[in-house]
């Protein structure tokens, strides 16, 4: 039951219709949503996946308080008394609306209630009723989003996650949509035990928290987060709030010193029994930094092969699976990702030079997504390719 309660430091995802935004919830903290600035503390002690109302907040006009409600009310229920033929009279010239800006914003202040909001607006529009139906549908539309008030707070996972990094700045997370998402778990067989080594060069956090949550808490599997700077992205593994213990079995690594100590200080991190002596002087010695201490972690681990590699590189792919690609086990699959496809044909020829990789693929994930509406049912405007994905299966040597 304490999962699903609502605690101060929790990071949340608040909802306003398709608007998604990731928030760490503070005492007396403030979020803006839109052109709304709404204090948080309401939900605190609630549940995930409750829908709250924004109430105007008598000592401060521009501040909105939150309110638990059972039930939404929408503006689709505006009864529509007439519309028009065409919209071939109508001109946008601006003068349409009869309320003025400070009469809607004094609408807002008074109270924010966006089925009275609109049919004050449709009251007093010169060309609503000229409209044609599908016209008066968007306009209705239109103003609800505008003026809506109800939000809901739900617990970060990763489809929402992924969406919503998306739908902000897909270079965010190197361009991976949901279903580029999907498939690179699916193909990279990521499984609750052994080891599974993941190279990922910008992506706010979202791979590693995918593959965090796929090995699932209490399990025996470890996973290796590669990264090229001195700290990892770790927003989206944050948000998620795994365990102790998940999190624990989670190495993030820097690139150059993991190989340097894999390849130059094999002393330091093998497990063959050491001196008594060399025991005292360790102890005497000055401390190893937390750095240190992963990349030996992460050397150990190294040393029996992995079970899967994973790469999500703004780079190019070809010098860092030639690196990492050592560390694979036969019967295992490589998954490299990349949002252009050229620098995938030059690892695929590279790789069909080997005599270790077999099963050889690129694909291209080609999502549609559907706008459903009586007699106006059909795939929407603005779509994308997404990224691409090259596979290939290591054979036991």
């Amino acid at each position: 039951m304490e999962e699903n309660t609502i605690k101060v430091g929790d990071f949340i995802i608040v909802q306003r219709q398709g608007y998604t935004k990731l928030h760490k919830l503070k005492a007396h903290g403030t979020l803006s949503i839109g052109s709304f600035n709404v204090e948080m503390d309401n939900v605190v002690g609630e549940k995930y996946s409750d829908t709250f109302q924004m109430k105007n907040c008598p000592a401060n006009k521009r501040l909105f308080t939150l309110e638990k409600v059972d039930e939404v009310s929408s503006a689709k229920s505006v009864t529509i008394e007439k519309s028009g033929v065409d919209n071939r009279n109508i001109t946008d010239d601006g003068q349409s609306q009869n309320l003025t800006t400070e009469q809607i914003d004094k609408l807002k202040s008074e109270e924010l209630n966006s089925n009275n909001i609109v049919e004050k607006l449709i009251t007093n529009s010169k060309t609503f009723n000229s409209k044609t139906e599908y016209s008066q549908e968007k306009y209705i539309k239109k103003k609800e989003k505008k003026y809506f008030e109800y939000v809901q707070i739900r617990h970060p996972t990763i489809r929402l996650l992924a969406t919503m990094f998306y739908r902000q700045d897909p270079a965010k997370t190197l361009g991976i949509r949901i279903d580029d998402l999907s498939q690179i778990i699916t193909y990279s067989n990521i499984q609750s035990q052994g080891t599974h080594l993941l190279y990922d060069s910008g992506t706010s956090g979202l791979i590693p928290a995918a593959l965090l949550n796929q090995i699932g808490r209490d399990t025996t599997a470890h996973l290796i987060h590669i990264h090229p700077g001195n700290e990892c992205q770790k927003s989206a593994l944050v948000a998620m709030k795994f365990p102790q213990e998940q999190l624990d079995r989670c190495v993030n690594v820097n690139l150059y010193s993991v190989l340097r100590c894999f390849y130059q200080n094999k002393d330091s991190f093998s497990d063959e029994p050491v001196s008594k002596k060399m025991k005292i002087d360790e102890e005497a010695g000055p401390k190893k930094a937390g750095w240190q201490k992963d990349n030996e972690r992460a050397c150990r681990l190294l040393e029996t092969g992995v079970d899967s590699l994973v790469i999500t590189a703004k780079e190019h792919p070809v010098t860092i699976v030639d690196e990492l690609v050592k560390f694979l086990n036969g019967g295992r699959y490589l998954v490299v990702f990349s949002l252009s496809r050229e620098p995938l044909q030059e690892l695929y020829n590279h790789l069909k030079e080997k005599l270790d990789f077999i099963y050889i693929r690129i694909v291209n994930n080609f999502m549609r997504n559907y706008q459903v509406l009586p007699e106006r049912t059909h795939p929407e405007v603005n779509m994308t390719t997404g990224g691409y994905i090259l596979t290939a299966f290591k054979l036991v040597s």
